[in-house]
């Protein structure tokens, strides 16, 4: 997959440079993501790494945690996925 056609399970430049930019700074973030049982969860932690595989993004927490980007739907207030 080339740079200029990425997947659309990709997330865009945009969001990717924000949360790169968590990465960087190690400040601690409010981030609400939905759980494989869909339940809504709430966590304060700094993000460690953003990581792509087979065409998915996945955020590293502080405590070791991985979490999917596509149920990530907020960080720090700012909606990060679409409805």
């Amino acid at each position: 997959m080339s740079a200029s056609n990425p997947s659309p399970a990709i997330i865009s430049w945009s969001v990717q440079e924000r949360l790169r930019e968590y990465v960087r700074s190690r400040q601690l973030a409010e981030i609400v993501y939905r759980d494989p049982a869909g339940q809504i969860c709430v966590v304060h932690e700094v993000i460690r790494d953003l990581l792509s595989r087979a065409g998915h993004d996945f955020l590293v927490l502080g405590k070791g945690k991985v979490v999917g980007v596509e149920h990530v739907i907020m960080v720090d207030g700012q909606r990060l996925t679409k409805e």
